[in-house]
């Protein structure tokens, strides 16, 4: 799968060195960096902001780990849940098709003062195995949101 311009011009959406070396010790099941994405958010409410609908590209990596699952687009962190955390089941997986993976979730249930649904959508050759990953650490298969994937 090929990565996103941003990655291959200013390489945003890599993974940091520091934090590639903490995942390593971890013990990454699986892991892909400059994604090209789309971040997309339903009816969402939180301090400062109000969207019906909006959807933004972005290049991102994700990370499974033993221990954790942490995802970042551009450098900004969007999820970062230990494995044994009761939320986990809360994160909804989906594989549209061969290359896409769909990550999902209830906001309020991640960030205080949020409510509405967040998707992140990837382009990733590795997406079953991601769905593979996420689903042995206890995410539910599905999505949420309003509008079907495409």
């Amino acid at each position: 799968m090929k990565r996103s311009l941003l990655y291959r011009l200013f390489r945003l959406g890599a993974m940091p060195k520091r934090l590639r070396t903490e995942l390593e010790g971890e013990g990454i099941v699986v892991a892909d960096e400059g994604m090209p994405g789309r971040f997309i958010t339903r009816h969402v409410n939180a301090p400062g902001k109000r969207y019906r609908f909006r959807s933004e590209g972005f290049s991102g990596w994700l990370a499974v780990t033993r221990r954790r699952v942490i995802c970042h687009t551009f450098s900004k962190r969007q999820i970062n849940i230990g494995v044994d955390d009761p939320r986990i089941g809360d994160l909804f997986v989906d594989v549209p098709d061969e290359d896409t993976l769909s990550v999902s979730f209830e906001s309020s249930s991640f960030r205080e003062g949020w409510q509405g649904v967040i998707e992140l959508r990837f382009r990733t050759g590795r997406a079953a195995e991601f769905e593979d990953a996420l689903l042995a650490v206890g995410a539910s298969r599905g999505r949420l949101g309003l509008q079907p994937s495409g």
